[in-house]
């Protein structure tokens, strides 16, 4: 084929293509299209590791109940009274001269005192062996004659149960009250006591409250 007829089928061609496209405008678009490779970005992760943190929490503390604890009441105070063989004592007289133990004492300064012991009689006589356990207690001493009050006379003396050694003592004349202070414990005693034209008497033994419930349980 020669140059002249390559062209004359070339422009024929043409022509019957641009025909073509006229008389049917969609055929291009049934021509496949060739795949586009668009390339994405690579995005890189760096994991972090995690931080552990760990949180002490104390807890709470059960709240104890409140209990109120009051001393034990009081006692009722104890009787003492004579023995019927004051002869196995070392001392059973009364001394000659009571004057030497002097007036009443001045009242333990507390605000409060407990009776724990007594002795209350018409006679004299020699109590038996007792024994008190407070460093400071007290002799609260009363005397009635009402009969002959003029010629009455009440006399007492203290004794260490062991020695027989006198630690205290008391006169009264006529009739009245009498206050004795023992500063001494953790000893056993007895009392001689000699009356006169009495009715009756009542020694009454006291501690301060402080000293009593020492060594008292609560309630």
């Amino acid at each position: 084929m020669d140059t002249g007829d390559l062209y004359t089928f070339i422009g024929g061609f043409v022509v019957i293509l641009v025909i073509a496209l006229i008389a049917n405008p969609g055929a291009l678009s049934k021509v496949p299209s060739l795949p586009v490779s668009v390339s994405t970005p690579t995005v890189q992760v760096t994991e972090v590791p995690s931080t552990k943190v760990t949180v002490l929490v104390t807890p709470s503390p059960t709240p104890t109940p409140e209990v109120n604890l009051t001393p034990r009441p009081p006692d009722q105070p104890y009787r003492i009274v004579y023995t019927s063989n004051p002869f196995t004592y070392p001392v059973i007289h009364m001394p000659d001269h009571m004057e030497s133990f002097g007036a009443s004492d001045i009242p333990l300064q507390e605000s409060e005192s407990v009776p724990f012991a007594y002795i209350e009689e018409a006679r004299g006589g020699v109590t038996q062996v007792f024994s008190v356990p407070y460093e400071i207690w007290a002799l609260n001493m009363s005397v009635t004659a009402n009969r002959l009050p003029q010629y009455a006379t009440f006399r007492m003396v203290l004794c260490d149960a062991k020695t027989g050694i006198i630690l205290q003592g008391a006169e009264i004349q006529n009739y009245g009250t009498l206050y004795k202070v023992v500063r001494t414990s953790g000893s056993r005693y007895y009392m001689i006591i000699s009356i006169d034209n009495v009715d009756s008497f009542r020694i009454t033994l006291e501690t301060p409250l402080r000293l009593y419930a020492k060594d008292r349980p609560l309630t």
